[in-house]
C-alpha cells in the first residue's frame, strides 16, 4: 500500500527574531527618554560629574521663569505637596529635577522641601554632561 509521505512544516525564525529585535529597540529608545512638556524650554545646567539615574524617579521640571511642572502640568507650589501626595508615590526612591540654569534658587529649594516632605530624602538634579570621561 502507497503512502505518501507527509511534508513537515517549516518554522522560519528570520520574522521572529525581526520583530524582537523591533521591539528591543523601542524599548530602549523609550526607556531612556525623560516627557519634558511642551510649552517649557529647558536650558540645563552643565556638569563634569554628572551621573547615570538607577531605579524609579520622581521627574519634576522648573522653568526660567520658576514655573514648577509635575506630571507635564505646571502646578502651583502652594499645592504641590498635595498633588505629590494624591500620586503613588511611595514607589519612588529618588526624585529628579530638571531645572533651567537660569531657575532662581529660592523656587528650587522650596521644590526640594516640598519633596522632602512628601518622602523622598534622595534628590538629585538633571545636568548636561560636560566634557569626556574623568
Amino acid at each position: 500500500m502507497y503512502r505518501p509521505r507527509r511534508r513537515q512544516p517549516k518554522i522560519s525564525m528570520a520574522p521572529l527574531i525581526d520583530i524582537v529585535f523591533q521591539l528591543l529597540v523601542f524599548a530602549i529608545f523609550s526607556a531612556g527618554t525623560v516627557a519634558q512638556p511642551a510649552e517649557v524650554a529647558i536650558q540645563l545646567p552643565g556638569a563634569y560629574t554628572g551621573t547615570d539615574s538607577r531605579g524609579a524617579s520622581l521627574v519634576l521640571f522648573v522653568s526660567q521663569e520658576g514655573l514648577v511642572y509635575f506630571d507635564n502640568k505646571p502646578v502651583d507650589m502652594n499645592r504641590l505637596r498635595q498633588e505629590l501626595s494624591r500620586e503613588n508615590i511611595g514607589g519612588f526612591a529618588e526624585a529628579f529635577i530638571f531645572a533651567d540654569a537660569k531657575a532662581e534658587f529660592e523656587v528650587i529649594m522650596a521644590l526640594m522641601d516640598e519633596i522632602r516632605l512628601v518622602g523622598i530624602e534622595n534628590i538629585g538634579f538633571a545636568v548636561h554632561r560636560l566634557g569626556g570621561e574623568l
